[in-house]
């Protein structure tokens, strides 16, 4: 795994042995061990502290990064989570042969590539078609919002068909696994979550799949919350006072950070996980490359313009800035549903579906306008398709037994691959499971999908139990 480093016990007390790792690899939380502590011997105190100034890795995994011996991300992603279920048939796997219930009320619409058509909705990505990888053959065993979410941003399917809240014991998504697995030795963080979190109703709205779960907490990816596309759009406060250059500012952040080492007990873990936060607040808000990436007012207005001025739009703007700042993962997530459409499916899709059409056609557009596209794997979908046959409330209902999605860039062969039958109902060719797709953007990361990591109770996990889909790759 591109001369990772594979951290291991070997049995004395006080040591860890380490060697290059030619094949799989392993990374051990020396916190959760009783004993473990690097080859330095690290008392166990020096490593939580270590671990207590990062965000983003358990303490020995900190430390490693430090020493230079973390994965190195090849590739980057921008992932568009369309929560609620997009209709795979009225967006992306059009079917003019089928009678009208299964059709429905979109007619198809030829795109740039010859043979490969989308629906009239989608007439800006119909232009930039000859970069999409189109894959019509997604498949999965799960109907509900939370499960069917879940099982995408994790492949697991250990998991009910039903509504839940996130929980502790839960697989990390590909953001938090990036956390865990690159360290936090750079100021800007490998993954970030923006606009908001995938939320549920309940006494926590978390929404299982896009946390640290068996990682803990401290590998949630870093939100930046807010509305891009409102006038005076400020995430997380990121300006210095006039009065308070970078360098006065670093000074009182020392200061605060000797006073703390005082006051605190750095065996808690929750203290762990707020100090970190509260080091990355201070790294974000004294480091200038980050502070301008959000400020989306550096932007030419037309270039606002292209992406539209929409939530969508300059959330997918903003993921761009992130990425050429350093971000390794960005995820934008619709809130709440957005895409369910029980009712009335031909004027929800026409309202949801413009903005979505013209920001994911201008992102795909403007990487590849600076040379970045092949350097950045952009997914797109939602957790689910919609059923087949038109409802009696002029809708379609959840329909995971087969769906599509849209990939761009990211060193993947452009075109369409797999297909579902004539209703769109199952797959003709080809099926692809979550964790498939997962193992794809690994590969595609320039990370080994079956590296192993270490979770807090020792258990080992494999980042994707899926197939590469060697197929698309150029």
């Amino acid at each position: 795994m591109h001369g990772c480093t594979r951290w291991i016990p070997d049995g004395r007390r006080g040591l860890t042995s380490h060697k290059a790792a030619t094949d799989t690899s392993i990374w051990i939380d020396a916190s959760d061990g009783p004993d473990c502590a690097m080859t330095s011997q690290l008392s166990r105190r020096e490593i939580l502290r270590i671990g207590a100034l990062s965000l983003f890795a358990p303490p020995l995994l900190a430390r490693s990064a430090a020493a230079g011996l973390r994965p190195v991300p090849s590739r980057k992603c921008i992932y568009i989570m369309l929560q609620g279920g997009p209709s795979h048939l009225d967006m992306w796997d059009p079917k003019p042969a089928a009678p009208a219930e299964v059709r429905g009320p979109f007619a198809p619409a030829s795109t740039n590539v010859p043979g490969l058509q989308l629906t009239s909705l989608s007439p800006e990505t119909s232009k930039i078609a000859d970069r999409l990888t189109v894959i019509r053959s997604m498949t999965h065993a799960f109907n509900n919002h939370i499960a069917g979410t879940y099982v995408m941003l994790t492949g697991s399917n250990a998991q009910p068909n039903a509504d839940r809240e996130a929980m502790p014991d839960d697989a990390p998504g590909p953001g938090a696994l990036l956390n865990h697995l690159c360290g936090a030795d750079a100021i800007v963080p490998p993954a970030v979550s923006l606009p908001t979190w995938l939320s549920i109703p309940g006494p926590s709205n978390r929404m299982p799949g896009q946390y640290g779960g068996i990682l803990g907490s401290a590998c949630d990816p870093f939100l930046i919350p807010g509305e891009p596309h409102k006038p005076g759009f400020r995430p997380l406060n990121l300006t210095l006072p006039d009065d308070v250059p970078a360098p006065r500012f670093t000074s009182r952040r020392q200061l605060l950070a000797g006073m703390d080492d005082i006051q605190r007990t750095l065996d808690a873990p929750e203290t762990r996980v707020a100090s970190g936060t509260r080091a990355r607040a201070f790294d974000l808000l004294a480091d200038s490359k980050f502070r301008e990436a959000l400020d989306l007012e550096q932007e030419p207005a037309e270039v606002r313009d292209r992406y539209g001025r929409t939530k969508i739009g300059q959330s997918l703007l903003l993921a761009r800035r992130l990425v050429e700042a350093g971000v390794c993962f960005v995820e934008f997530n619709e809130f709440n549903q957005h895409w369910d459409t029980h009712g009335a499916i031909e004027a929800s899709l026409k309202d949801r579906v413009p903005p979505l059409d013209r920001a994911f056609a201008a992102l795909t557009s403007d990487l590849a306008e600076r040379g970045l596209l092949d350097d950045v794997l952009v997914v797109c979908t939602g957790e689910f398709g919609r059923t087949p046959v038109i409802n009696g409330e002029a809708g379609r209902d959840h329909w995971p037994d087969v769906y599509s999605l849209l990939l761009a860039g990211g060193g993947l062969q452009p075109g369409a691959f797999g297909a579902s039958d004539p209703r769109g109902a199952y797959p003709a060719r080809d099926p692809v499971t979550p964790a498939d797709l997962l193992a794809t953007l690994w590969h595609q990361l320039g990370i080994d999908p079956q590296t192993e990591y270490i979770d807090r109770t020792g258990r080992g996990h494999r980042l994707s139990t899926g197939r590469v889909l060697e197929s698309i790759l150029v």
